[in-house]
């Protein structure tokens, strides 16, 4: 797949109130040198600033954000993230996490 028919890799991060992480990952994620992904990020209720501090991401069209009203678990936002993407192949990572360059 290209970047004209959509993204190849799918990564679902999971998070809950790790605001002071997340930005971690999500660059990760934008430092790679391979630019066909999708970046889903799924909001388990949390009740700190992620809803703020997302929101500077999400002016890549690649990066969406899913907010649950409550507190449902990873496996429940992992497979909301699965059932979202469109890609291929989906990896996961964890809002604690990072991937490394290229």
């Amino acid at each position: 797949m290209s970047d004209k028919t959509g993204p190849m890799f799918s990564i679902v991060c999971a998070t809950y109130n790790r605001a002071d992480l997340l930005p971690r990952a999500i660059d990760s994620v934008l430092a790679q040198s391979f630019r066909c992904w999708e970046l889903i990020i799924v909001d388990d209720g949390s009740t700190d600033n992620t809803p703020l501090m997302i929101q500077r991401y999400l002016s890549d069209a690649r990066i969406k954000y899913i907010k649950n009203d409550s507190n449902n678990g990873v496996g429940y936002c992992r497979n909301m993230g699965i059932k979202t993407s469109q890609a291929q192949w989906v990896v996961l990572l964890d809002s604690d996490n990072a991937f490394l360059p290229t």
